[in-house]
């Protein structure tokens, strides 16, 4: 990895970090996001170990190629659902802006991990 791909790994795997913190501390906008989603509450933790795995697999991947673009490619593709529930929902652009700025970083990881 070079040094804007890392860089990139290590601040998206900060960010996810932080977020699953929050999940797993289940607080109260995480629910009130998780409800104006439609989302059901029971799978607050799961989203919070996806996010804890991706995180992991991009720090990894700086020494190991392949995970550090596997993570970033799942992680897209969370981010990419993720963006696609808030703009289900109509929620406004910034509610929405979290989960799209995470997708493109994402894309971007996975685009310069090569």
């Amino acid at each position: 990895m070079d040094v804007l791909s890392t860089t990139l790994a290590v601040v998206v795997a900060l960010v996810c970090l932080g977020s699953a913190v929050a999940d797993f501390k289940v607080l109260p906008q995480i629910l009130e996001t998780m409800e104006r989603l439609r989302m059901p509450i029971r799978i607050i933790p799961a989203l919070g170990a996806m996010k804890v795995a991706g995180a992991l697999g991009l720090l990894i991947g700086i020494w190991i190629d392949a995970l550090g673009s596997y993570a970033a490619f799942c992680l897209s593709l969370y981010f990419l659902a993720a963006t696609g529930l808030h703009l289900r929902a109509r929620d406004t652009a910034a509610q929405t802006a979290p989960a799209a700025a995470l997708f493109v970083l994402s894309v971007v990881t996975f685009v310069t991990s090569f």
